[in-house]
C-alpha cells in the first residue's frame, strides 16, 4: 500500500490548536458556572500560571478574567501558588 502524503498545516487551513469561542450569545459559556473565580490583586505575583492553565483562555496576560466565557472550572485557583484566586459560589442575577 503506498504511503499517503500528509498535507501541511497551511494546506488545510490549520493555524492553532487553541479553540476560539463563538461570537454572540451562542459563545457565552459563562452562564453555565456555579462558582466564579475572584482575584485578589494584592496577593497576585503575576506568575501567569492561571493564564497558562485556563482551558478556555478566559484569563489574559494582564490577569483579567473574562467572565462571559469563564465556566468556573477552578483550575486557575488550583494552580495559583499564592492563593490569589478563590472560587466563590456565584449569585445569579434575576
Amino acid at each position: 500500500m503506498p504511503k499517503r502524503k500528509r498535507k501541511a498545516a497551511e494546506e488545510i487551513g490549520f493555524v492553532t490548536t487553541l479553540s476560539v469561542p463563538s461570537e454572540g450569545s451562542v459563545g457565552l459559556t459563562g452562564s453555565w458556572r456555579i462558582f466564579v473565580p475572584v482575584l485578589d490583586a494584592e496577593r497576585c505575583n503575576k506568575c501567569l500560571l492561571c493564564w497558562i492553565y485556563c482551558p478556555e483562555a478566559c484569563i489574559g496576560k494582564d490577569i483579567r478574567i473574562d467572565y462571559d466565557y469563564c465556566k468556573g472550572c477552578g483550575i486557575c485557583a488550583e494552580e495559583c501558588p499564592r492563593g490569589a484566586i478563590t472560587m466563590v459560589k456565584e449569585e445569579k442575577k434575576q
